[in-house]
């Protein structure tokens, strides 16, 4: 018969390995990558593109390309947003930046549903590079449903 390990000493002892030795200091985290600029499922595309140059302080305002594929249809009703996280360095409005619809483009055979829109996203940038790294909030649709989607999405432009 096997002994039996009890969830919490499993837990310590496979923790273990990842603490510091006693008396010595813990390494420094390292600053996590970026998520990529697009991003693309079976329904939709998403990009976010930075302006070039930016100045430091001096408004700005990112784009975001949204396309809907497969027969489905940008929601032009759901509130598209942006949700920055702590690896951002751009100032925003707050921790929720609404998306404003910029441009259109239609679907083949049916004109009142956008395929393709563009967004803007309003931002500040800062003295150092400009890192945007966040969420971005949008739906597509089909006749029957919606999708509603979180996509983390991340860029960085020198100025």
């Amino acid at each position: 018969m096997r002994p039996r390990l009890r969830p919490a000493l499993l837990a310590v002892a496979l923790l273990l390995p990842l603490a510091p030795a006693s008396g010595a200091e813990a390494a420094p985290v390292a600053v996590t990558a970026l998520p990529p600029s697009r991003a693309e499922a079976a329904t939709w595309t998403v990009a976010l593109q930075l302006p070039s140059p930016l100045r430091a302080g001096a408004p700005a305002s990112a784009t975001i390309r949204l396309t809907a594929r497969a027969g489905h249809h940008v929601n032009l009703e759901y509130p598209a947003a942006f949700k920055p996280d702590g690896r951002a360095t751009a100032t925003f409005s707050g921790p929720r930046v609404a998306l404003a619809l910029t441009a259109r483009r239609p679907c083949a055979g049916s004109p009142a549903e956008a395929c393709e829109v563009t967004l803007a996203l309003p931002f500040t940038p800062g003295m150092e590079r400009t890192r945007f790294s966040g969420m971005v909030l949008f739906s597509v649709c089909t006749a029957e449903r919606c999708l509603i989607e979180r996509i983390a999405l991340g860029a960085e432009a020198a100025r």
